[in-house]
């Protein structure tokens, strides 16, 4: 998105900026001070507001905190009160218990005949309690195997048979007791899932021991029940819980509907620990008195009005001092806008990159979360100026800050920071994903725009750094997204390129001409090199068919890497005498190369075109380490402009005379390779690893590789594909049909040029080679140059 907005500056967003220009603004405005002057009104008006309630409360608790606290007292006492009836009942029941069990009446009913009729056992169960006074629901005379002798249920005699347990684990563990003892059961849902309890004790029989048992059920309803009869107030509502708070059963006194919002109290049953009497009473409607009400209403209004009243003179002339500074600020803003502000493009200038880069630098080391550098520089942009004049050139440059704006997103801050040099501050994003944005702003910038003031395409060059994958200082930040940018220009331009430390490591470092012709003189003199080779791969079979030959400069050479060397040669004017002993370096330690494998080479046209070069030395360089040309494949790299292309051509025809292949190499890279393939023809055509990479994921990449894949079989060339990283990237340039492929999946560069197949099927299904490139160093391009 753009950057246009007045209140977002050049950066998308507002944000908090703490230069001394900030600091002098806040100053100017007064914006912290009318803030505190409101802060402290609004303060002392609540204080004067909060302050009559804050005596009144006290007042008004101690008058309502003596209700409610008489109300607990009774709710205590009420529950202890049911808890107790409960307790006194059910100890009742247990002497009637004891006394029947002991009487001859019951044992009566045992003798042969019975001594005991029906009636007279009647009468003597109903002296242990009522059923609805005392909650016995049933009496049960057992003999010591379980068989009913006498049952009454509900005050009468029944004939049935019992509803209840009667299982030899109740009758042996009563007739275990000892004489005037009793069991009690805990609660069970008896009938009707009325809760009940079982009571019972043995019947003597003399030395032989009990002859029987007498087994009560009580209702523990009815015994709630008659427990809260004796309550004064109606509506209590009283529940026998468990030691979860599940209720068993409930009893509400007199009849009426208790309040849900009632006191409560808490009550353990006497013999029953885990068993509670719980007891909810309604409050008592004693008003809160009405002079106390009205006291407060009057003092409310009064001070509601006061303090309307008292904001209104203050607020008044504090609203009209803050509107006349925030006109002051909105002045401000403009002029500080228009003093970060790039007026030809409408993005941020290089003061506003500047002081966002070590604002986002901060948050990003802050928070750990990544931050990616872009840098792009307009190709050719001089001649734009020296052939169509310097407005054309303004239009150009206004062009670039319309689609920057539009393509980057809401978050990304867009510069212009010099000339034709633009900037891309990317927060929350690596380098991957800065490279997406840049691709796609370079591919607006590549297509016709028939209703822009610049309807024609137009080109530029990108380098990108990240942090912290690539670093984590500012300068080497910026460093590392110039050499990049740098290595793009000077390698074909039209390109995006992600800082890589082999190729691209100290590119943008300054040194002079001298300095550097010295350096690769002094290398080429000691052959300060060694050697490497990557495998070219048959992907019909998984053949390695040859090895592409790389150098790698020793550690005493003074250089770091191979892409520091070639762009020091590059600079000083030395490529020529660095490529031919690169050559020479190569091919020497080629020598042991099996007879059928085939050998690649990198040289640049500037050197195949130079008047130094020769194709009969080259063939006597081959010949003397027994290399025969037929087996070697020149890879021609367009980094720079073809001064004298007849000689270049001339030179790739006495080579191809001789039997030496000629290919395209990095065709895709920008423009590089596509020039050499529209005016000379190659025995191979070198796909570049981004095309490749890009292939799996984008169209238009895999319709650039198609294309060239059907120029090679009309021409009877074949295509290798380089950078081949990943399985799904080797399955798809299988798809198209290309023949040979190499990359760090098939094998990474080495000293062993061993003859060997690769298992393509193992590749394509195993998982492990995302960790063997994470084991190993960063992938570098194998098809650039010798510098791979």
């Amino acid at each position: 998105m753009g950057y246009l907005h007045p209140h977002a500056s050049v950066f998308g967003r507002e944000f908090v900026d703490s230069s001394p220009a900030t600091i002098a603004s806040d100053l100017a405005t007064g914006s912290s001070p009318i803030r505190l002057v409101r802060l402290r009104l609004m303060l002392s008006l609540l204080a004067m507001a909060i302050l009559p309630l804050a005596i009144a409360a006290p007042l008004a608790y101690s008058l309502l905190d003596g209700q409610l606290a008489a109300e607990r007292l009774r709710a205590e006492r009420d529950s202890t009160a049911v808890a107790a009836a409960i307790a006194t009942r059910m100890e009742r029941t247990v002497d009637a218990v004891l006394r029947n069990a002991s009487s001859p009446v019951l044992s009566g009913l045992f003798t042969e005949p019975p001594r005991t009729n029906a009636a007279t056992a009647r009468a003597a169960l109903l002296t242990i309690g009522s059923p609805a006074d005392d909650g016995v629901r049933e009496a049960l005379v057992l003999d010591h195997t379980g068989k009913v002798k006498f049952w009454l249920v509900a005050g009468k005699t029944s004939t049935g048979e019992p509803r209840y347990d009667t299982s030899d684990a109740v009758l042996e563990a009563t007739l275990a007791l000892e004489a005037n003892t009793t069991y009690r059961s805990d609660i069970h849902p008896g009938v009707n899932s009325t809760p009940m309890v079982t009571i019972a004790a043995p019947i003597p029989g003399g030395e032989e021991g009990p002859i029987g048992i007498l087994r009560i059920e009580l209702s523990l309803a009815q015994l709630l029940g008659s427990g809260t009869s004796s309550l004064q107030a109606a509506g209590v509502l009283a529940e026998l819980v468990d030691h979860t708070g599940m209720v068993l059963t409930k009893s509400l006194a007199s009849g009426a509907v208790v309040a849900a919002d009632g006191t409560r109290a808490i009550a353990t049953v006497p013999g029953f620990p885990e068993r509670r009497i719980q007891l909810t009473q309604p409050r008592e409607s004693e008003s809160t008195p009405l002079f106390l009400l009205g006291g407060l209403g009057l003092i409310t209004l009064i001070l509601g009005a006061l303090i309307l009243w008292m904001a209104r003179q203050v607020l008044h002339p504090a609203e009209q001092l803050e509107a006349s500074r925030g006109r002051l600020r909105e002045l401000y803003e403009v002029a500080r806008l228009d003093a970060l502000r790039d007026a030809l493009t409408g993005l941020g200038n290089h003061r506003a990159f500047h002081e966002e880069f070590d604002r986002q630098l901060d948050i990003a080391r802050r928070y750990n979360t990544p931050l990616a550098l872009v840098l792009i520089d307009l190709d050719d942009f001089k001649l734009v100026n020296d052939t169509t004049g310097h407005a054309a050139g303004d239009e150009l440059l206004a062009e670039m800050g319309r689609l920057t704006a539009s393509t980057v997103r809401t978050a990304d801050r867009a510069f212009r920071i010099g000339g034709d040099e633009f900037a891309v501050l990317m927060p929350h994003t690596d380098a991957d994903g800065a490279r997406v944005v840049g691709r796609r702003l370079l591919a607006s910038a590549l297509e016709t725009r028939p209703a822009s003031s610049v309807p024609h395409s137009f080109s530029f060059s990108v380098g990108i750094s990240s942090f912290p994958a690539l670093t984590t200082d500012r300068r080497e930040l910026y460093a590392q997204a110039d050499s990049a940018l740098y290595w793009s220009k000077t390698h074909g331009r039209t390109m995006v390129q992600i800082y890589d430390p082999d190729r691209h490591h100290a590119l943008g470092a300054p040194k002079h001409s001298a300095e550097l012709s010295s350096s690769v003189m002094e290398l080429t003199a000691t052959r300060s090199l060694k050697a490497v080779y990557q495998p070219i791969v048959e992907l019909r079979n998984g053949r390695v068919i040859g090895y592409e030959g790389l150098v790698r400069p020793t550690p005493e050479s003074g250089f770091k890497n191979a892409g520091e060397l070639f762009a020091a040669a590059e600079v000083s004017g030395r490529q020529v005498e660095l490529d031919q002993t690169c050559l020479e370096v190569v091919v020497a330690g080629a020598a042991r190369l099996a007879p059928e494998s085939i050998l690649s080479l990198n040289i640049s046209p500037r050197s195949l075109e130079a008047p130094e070069f020769s194709v009969q030395a080259f063939l006597r360089l081959l010949q003397s380490h027994g290399i025969t040309p037929n087996r070697v494949i020149l890879e021609l790299t367009e980094r720079e402009s073809v001064e004298d292309f007849d000689r270049l051509r001339h030179n790739v025809a006495a080579a191809r005379a001789a039997g030496i292949r000629v290919a395209a190499d990095d065709v895709g890279a920008g423009n590089a390779g596509l020039r050499l393939l529209s005016q000379m023809q190659f025995d191979i055509v070198k796909v570049d690893l981004s095309l490749v990479q890009r292939g799996a994921q984008h169209k238009t990449s895999l319709a650039v590789i198609s294309s060239l894949q059907e120029l090679a079989q009309r021409w009877g060339s074949w295509v290798i594909a380089e950078g081949v990283e990943t399985p799904e990237q080797l399955e798809l340039i299988r798809g198209l049909g290309i023949s040979a492929a190499q990359g760090y999946l098939l094998g990474r560069p080495g000293p062993s040029i061993e003859v060997g197949t690769v298992d393509l099927a193992s590749l394509l299904t195993r998982d492990d080679w995302l960790h063997r490139m994470a084991r190993s160093p960063q992938a570098v391009s194998v098809g650039a140059s010798p510098t791979a």
